[in-house]
């Protein structure tokens, strides 16, 4: 047998997954998922000076190295995803995140919904500051994390996560972040501040919802301890810009894809046809194309 494949099995009984007959054909297939898709993946291109690997230094992580972290799992006990809105919204980003709330339902397969309403006001001085170089309004990301989310956070929440349209830094020596997420206290927060005004036209609409959908999608990733991908274009590549955001998939690559379905105990194929109906429906055709693709594969 072979040695990686003894690995991913030593884990899968440390984590208290059925290593009988009965799991094996779940195994392949969630297998099958990474190496029928390797085909179709477009490896990571060398960075560009100023994106997230030209300045962070990461190894990635397999599926052995992913079955090691003892990740957090969609459970009986954790199953759903419950969101804190923060501050005020417009009408159309409000229909930006309904839309986004639906996406993740269908991305991570539980119910998801709103737990929290909090004004702006309640946040304290020491956790807002208004930028040194331009001048705008930010809150402190971290703040979110450990001291709105963390301790409300529902005994059953996959993930708790804050919708913002307020700018976020996670710490005063950075500009700014598009949404930050604990990977062991299963919250995250991320904003809608940079994604565009979706009020400005179809166009613009339809890129801040793309932008929402991956910022949503990729820090949930990450509550379920999936890191940065650095072996193909993926949902869960680092990124530190809006340029960089803008150049990654939705989708995620085969080795992410295969931590998902595994994760989520879903069939990948049927899977991936909820994920193309949602995208054809919100006229994101390039993904639909791509999730309609990639389950052919599957099914091949």
């Amino acid at each position: 047998m072979d040695r990686r494949n003894i690995v991913v099995i030593i884990a899968l009984c440390i984590l208290g997954t059925s290593c009988g007959p009965a799991a094996e054909p779940k195994e392949r297939m969630y297998a099958e998922v990474e190496s029928k898709l390797r085909g179709v993946a477009i490896p990571l291109a060398k960075p560009k000076a100023g994106d997230w690997l030209a300045k962070h230094k990461e190894d990635g992580q397999s599926f052995a190295d992913y079955l090691r972290a003892q990740p957090v799992r969609k459970s009986r006990k954790q199953a759903t995803i419950y969101i804190c809105l923060l501050g005020d919204f417009t009408p159309e980003q409000k229909k930006v995140l309904e839309t986004t709330q639906k996406y993740l339902e269908i991305f991570y397969q539980v119910p998801v919904k709103v737990h929290k309403k909090m004004e702006l006001v309640d946040v304290p001085a020491r956790a807002q500051r208004v930028h040194p170089t331009w001048g705008g309004d930010q809150l402190l990301s971290t703040y979110v994390l450990d001291e709105v989310l963390k301790p409300d956070r529902p005994d059953d929440a996959l993930a708790y996560l804050a919708f913002t349209s307020s700018d976020l830094y996670p710490d005063p020596t950075w500009n700014f972040v598009f949404g930050q997420a604990s990977l062991r206290e299963r919250t995250g927060v991320w904003s809608i501040h940079r994604n565009g005004d979706p009020a400005k036209g179809e166009k613009a609409y339809q890129l801040c919802l793309r932008r929402t959908l991956h910022t949503a999608s990729h820090e949930t990733g990450h509550i379920l301890t999936i890191q940065h991908c650095t072996a193909f274009d993926c949902n869960m590549n680092g990124v530190n810009s809006q340029d960089e955001g803008d150049r990654k998939p939705l989708t995620m690559c085969p080795v992410c894809l295969r931590k998902v379905c595994w994760n989520l105990q879903v069939e990948p194929a049927k899977y991936l046809g909820e994920l193309e109906s949602f995208c054809r429906e919100n006229k994101l055709t390039a993904e639909a194309d791509w999730y309609r693709d990639a389950a052919a594969v599957l099914k091949n």
